[in-house]
């Protein structure tokens, strides 16, 4: 999510209050990934049983009695005409184009695909084939990594770099507007504030985490225990006072948190924000890329690793879309009609827009058809480039799908970024054509169907998607549990490929208004407002986004193929 703003659910990456103040909860709801997801915390059996069970977020409300978005039921029930295929750009952290489920479903580039009048490689020979300003881009372009191979990994946040932006413009002896002074003082409070938040936690929780370190090498050192599940632990047998002590002590630990690593991950994310993300002296941009991030023009940068050193989130939102169906790995995705275009471009931190804009225009320049973007921050001081990239994507006919974000907030009031409200008034719209901003859906139908975490806003948000404990993939062929509008917003654009490659005469606008026409509606249904305490009044559903649905697949679909019959 980036994140997905910082202080938000994460997994959002990038997180969210909780319902209960309770210290389970306190550090539960914490985000230990800065893209505004998180790697739910469900016990290990819990993860077996979803490895076992599959998905839930591809089913229908009605065969299955889960909210998902009825893309199983309408591949198996719709008479459609046979799908072409669509190119799907995920711009995030990075893709495992190697992952066994994602297999067939990663994009080539033409261009750089065959062999060269040398007889060399066209993916490896070194040399722009295609003429795209990409060497070797064979599967899409790492925009934060090195000529030299090397990568970007954590990164500071946005208002880190803000903050020393400014700082630099006082020292230099320049002087501040008012409007320049008002936004040098927030950006200094956000900073004082994640780091006091951090410090805080840190405070709280680290003797917690000791202790449980404690108890593991003990049991690690009498026993030779390597695994800390609940079966594994509940499974001793011993009259050591000592080893009783630490087996009871575990397993009210993962009562309490869900996993004994829990606080050990919560921990290392909050370390994370004094050390990286509000570090004024750390920059790693310029050791790595070496690039000057506010010279647009400037685009010869980085390298064709789409993978990284940290690709678990992009892999798990690519396998959301495209995973391969029935193939009895893991999961299936949502559209098997698909092809993942990999764009690099979202660290453990906060992306730039320099970034973000040129993924834009990369993905709309190679015939992306759908750009999903699960990560999102709270500044943006080159918005006007991002919006300038988001029109020439909507020129060339490119459906935009943005994550809301996990900060449980009402972003038609705070906003975050990015979003489809263009700032420059050159532009006779006021906001970017065919951009769906996605909150995150639980699993069952009631006061929790919003996600605890979502962000919601009745003219921000357009629609809700699955996002609540999403088994999807994850690198080196494995899969894990995540949630997060990072999570939601790759549902929404699965059922968008999906109508896409069947009917692909659709404009990205009229795909956008087919999306959000047919959501499924919860005609009074009262929930629990994100973000809200207990025993808080309920909200109508319909009150939390622009349509007051969830995507559908199904519905989307019949009614597509009505109007082309009719």
């Amino acid at each position: 999510m980036s994140k997905m703003p910082l202080v938000s659910i994460m997994c959002g990456l990038l997180l969210s209050a909780c319902a209960q103040k309770n210290d389970a909860n306190d550090i539960i709801q914490t985000p230990i990934n800065p893209k505004g997801t998180q790697k739910e915390v469900i016990s290990d059996e819990a993860k077996a049983e979803l490895l076992i069970e599959g998905n839930w977020f591809t089913r229908d409300p009605i065969l299955n009695s889960e909210e998902g978005v009825s893309s199983d039921k309408a591949l198996a029930q719709l008479q459609l005409p046979e799908a072409s295929e669509v190119i799907v750009a995920v711009i995030d952290s990075g893709v495992d184009t190697e992952h066994e489920d994602l297999q067939g479903k990663i994009w080539f580039n033409p261009g750089e695909t065959g062999l060269d009048e040398n007889g060399n490689d066209k993916a490896s020979n070194g040399i722009d084939d295609d003429q795209n300003g990409y060497v070797d881009d064979i599967h899409g372009w790492n925009f934060i990594g090195g000529a030299d191979g090397s990568h970007i990994d954590y990164e500071s946040l946005e208002m880190t770099r803000e903050l020393v932006r400014f700082k630099a413009k006082l020292s230099s002896g320049i002087e501040l507007s008012d409007e320049e002074k008002l936004y040098f003082e927030k950006v200094q409070k956000a900073v004082a504030d994640e780091r006091e938040y951090a410090n805080s936690r840190i405070e709280k929780y680290q003797p917690v985490g000791d202790k449980i370190e404690a108890m593991k090498k003990l049991l690690q050192e009498k026993l030779g225990l390597k695994e800390f599940t609940k079966s594994s632990l509940e499974a001793i047998s011993s009259s050591d006072e000592e080893v009783i002590a630490a087996k009871d002590h575990l397993l009210q630990t993962i009562a309490k948190f869900g996993s004994v690593n829990r606080i050990a991950s919560s921990l290392e994310y909050y370390h994370a924000i004094l050390d990286y993300y509000t570090n004024e002296s750390f920059d790693p941009r310029s050791e790595i890329v070496k690039d000057d991030p506010s010279d647009f023009s400037d685009t010869q940068y980085g390298n064709n690793d789409v993978k990284g050193p940290d690709a678990g989130h992009g892999t798990h939102v690519s396998g959301i879309i495209a995973a391969v169906r029935g193939n009895g790995l893991g999961v299936d995705g949502i559209a098997p009609n698909v092809k993942i275009m990999a764009l690099r471009a979202v660290p453990n931190g906060d992306e730039r827009d320099k970034d973000i804009a040129l993924a834009i225009k990369y993905a709309a320049d190679n015939g992306a058809r759908i750009i999903n973007m699960s990560f999102g921050k709270a500044f943006s001081p080159y918005k006007e480039k991002v919006d300038e990239a988001f029109m020439y994507a909507a020129e060339k006919g490119v459906l935009i799908m943005n994550a809301a974000g996990n900060d449980n907030a009402n972003t038609d009031v705070v906003r975050s970024f990015p979003n489809k409200y263009l700032k420059s008034s050159a532009y006779s719209l006021a906001e970017v054509p065919a951009f769906l901003s996605v909150g995150a859906s639980s699993r069952i139908k009631g006061l929790a169907l919003p996600a605890s975490f979502s962000n919601y806003g009745k003219e921000s948000v357009d629609f809700f998607a699955p996002g609540h404990r999403i088994l999807s993939t994850t690198p080196e062929n494995s899969y894990d549990v995540y949630s997060g509008t990072s999570m939601a917003c790759p549902a929404a654009a699965g059922v968008a490929a999906l109508v896409l490659g069947h009917y692909p005469d659709l404009s990205a606008v009229q795909l956008a208004e087919i999306l959000k026409r047919t959501s499924r509606l919860y005609s009074s249904l009262e929930v629990r407002l994100p973000g809200a305490e207990q025993f808080d009044l309920p909200v109508a559903f319909e009150s939390l986004s622009l349509t007051g649905g969830v995507v559908d697949a199904y519905s989307a679909l019949e009614f597509t193929k009505y109007l082309a019959e009719h």
